[in-house]
């Protein structure tokens, strides 16, 4: 009988295989919390409530970002005009100014801090009452909200408020997100729907001679298939219209549908050459390249639009919500079609006629309850700012006089508790306020595609960071629904709560420094062993700071997918929007 095989190692009849006495370098510390095993799909870190904390503590944003402006750790950028709501009565003219901060997390090895400057602002309604006692509204204090009573009679612009769900507002003081705006009765004013996953096509038919005898056709040696991939704009496809008998509603158990089927004629289209700048979304869209333009274009329009109920339910307490209900409170759609790609062309020599199809896209359809001189307005506790000029208690300026016309320095509180400070004074009116934005993970909740496998020194990158995918705990397919189409470009976790809270990174609060806007220590201090940790870390951040700079002169014209994303935001645009946005710029 054979002897048993006690020990180590596997044995044969005439070798031997021992113990292995190599001892490989042990993985280098990961971030904070307990991984898995096993990191298959599905699978969390589970982090202590210590480690979540400090996760999301601004204090170590804070430190970081008054470094970066210390050291002059970044290079301005560009400024560039755009337009808020572009294409309706009430467009906000506003200009983007910013910095480009390096990093080795993508693969321009840049970073775009944004700063949305508001040129011609409007005034969206003047408070009437603020409900921030939690005693006497306990009920607005559990949902974590704070209400205020508007008063949007004639002088203010009622429409722009409408259209101003998750904008930032300001009584040039306090500054803070909307989530909701109601009516008078407390229901929604405003209902979001998004389009569905086979998205709407836009279909437009043009005189066909005109466009053969453009210079690019005639450049193209008369090839009208040449146009397939351009740009098409339709300035009249933004539509505020009352809501008729062919827009059809239809109930479901969790949700409502819209049928839009929408026709112009004598319609107005450009043909755009996007071949070289930012995606006409973005911008100043007179100044693109126009192939081709035309008012006598008849367009048309197509899709079903999904309205989740338990979003609204809410506000209606026992009466169940159903797509009838809904109908009788609304008078007003309002749709835009974002400038398409065209995925062909048609020509009808016979007729003279050339039809353009457009790609299938996602949109979305605001639907909204008719006009009122009173409205309330709902904003999330965690996001309020107040922002002052930055003097002592005695009122004496805490910095050097400043050169005749020089802006002078404020400084903003991050810490600010709605339930216990003063916010928004009664009687001020609140229009659009300033915001900053950036490119960066920590703030767009989003991380964006880095194809290189390798690092500058060499190193494996990881997978998700090439070639982004939806995660475990990413954002729920409604509210992620326009981005889960940029499955390789980009993947976001930003919920609905995030995006309408005041976002902020290393990077912002070095752009508000720059700007001349003193952020305030906030109050959100990590533990003591995870503050000693980090001053060790932020020397050595600081310590590369140079050799990040290199890289970046090196390679921050390789792709735009950085400065888009950052501007996408600047413009409030919605997931469905920027998804849109994302596959449709030429990076």
């Amino acid at each position: 009988m054979p002897r048993k095989k006690n020990g180590y190692g596997n044995f044969n009849v005439n070798k031997i295989k021992g113990i292995n006495s190599s001892f490989d370098k042990g993985k280098g510390s990961a971030s904070a919390g307990n991984y898995p095993a096993v990191r298959s799909f599905g699978s969390t870190i589970t982090r202590s409530a210590i480690e979540q904390y400090n996760l999301e503590s601004t204090w170590s944003r804070w430190r970081r970002g008054l470094e970066y402006y210390y050291q002059g750790a970044y290079l301005d950028f560009t400024q560039t005009d755009a337009v808020l709501y572009q294409g309706t009565d009430f467009e906000v003219p506003v200009t983007f100014i910013g910095q480009r901060f390096a990093t080795k997390n993508a693969d321009s090895r840049t970073h775009y801090a944004i700063r949305r400057e508001v040129d011609q602002n409007q005034q969206l309604g003047v408070i009437v009452e603020r409900y921030n006692d939690e005693y006497a509204y306990p009920e607005y204090k559990r949902a974590k909200e704070i209400w205020l009573k508007v008063d949007t009679s004639a002088g203010y612009s009622d429409d722009l408020l409408l259209r101003s769900v998750g904008e930032r507002i300001t009584d040039g003081v306090t500054a803070a997100n909307i989530s909701w705006v109601l009516t008078s009765a407390k229901h929604p004013a405003v209902y979001l729907g998004k389009s569905q996953a086979k998205g709407v096509v836009a279909v437009t038919t043009v005189s066909l001679s005109d466009v053969l005898a453009t210079e690019f056709i005639t450049n193209n040696n008369g090839d009208i298939q040449s146009l397939v991939g351009e740009v098409v704009n339709m300035p009249d496809f933004y539509q505020n219209r009352t809501i008729s008998a062919l827009d059809k509603f239809t109930d479901y158990p969790y949700e409502f549908r819209v049928n839009l089927t929408k026709t112009i004629t004598s319609a107005s289209i450009q043909i755009l050459d996007t071949s070289t700048g930012l995606p006409p979304t973005l911008g100043e869209i007179n100044t693109a390249n126009q192939i081709f333009s035309t008012t006598t274009a008849t367009s048309s329009l197509e899709g079903d639009f999904v309205y989740e109920k338990e979003r609204y339910q809410r506000f209606f307490g026992q009466q169940y919500l159903t797509a009838d209900l809904v109908r009788s409170e609304l008078t007003q759609l309002a749709y835009g079609v974002l400038p398409w790609i065209i995925q062909s062309v048609k020509a009808d020599v016979a007729n003279n006629k050339l039809t353009i199809t457009s790609e299938p896209f996602q949109s979305s359809l605001q639907l909204y309850t008719p006009s009122e001189t009173h409205r309330y307005i709902i904003m999330p506790e965690k996001g309020f700012t107040i922002k002052t000029p930055d003097v002592d208690e005695d009122g004496n300026y805490k910095h050097a006089p400043p050169m005749p016309g020089e802006k002078l320095w404020e400084k903003i509180d991050l810490a600010v508790d709605p339930w216990i400070d003063e916010i928004f004074s009664n009687n001020q009116p609140l229009s659009i306020s300033e915001i900053y934005t950036c490119s960066c993970p920590a703030y767009l909740h989003a991380v964006l595609r880095n194809p290189e496998s390798t690092d500058d020194d060499g190193k494996k990158i990881n997978r998700q960071q090439r070639l982004p995918t939806p995660t475990a705990k990413g954002a729920s397919t409604y509210e992620a629904n326009g981005l889960l189409k940029t499955v390789g470009i980009a993947e976001s976790w930003a919920t609905d709560e995030y995006k309408k809270s005041f976002k902020v990174c290393k990077h912002t609060i070095a752009a508000m420094f720059i700007n001349k806007v003193r952020v305030m220590e906030p109050n959100t201090f990590p533990s003591a062993d995870a503050r000693e940790k980090f001053e060790a870390k932020l020397a050595k951040d600081i310590e590369e700071v140079a050799e990040e700079f290199t890289a970046q002169l090196r390679r921050s014209e390789m792709t735009q997918i950085e400065v888009i994303y950052a501007l996408a935001e600047a413009l409030n645009l919605d997931d469905v929007e920027i998804g849109y946005v994302l596959l449709t710029s030429k990076f």
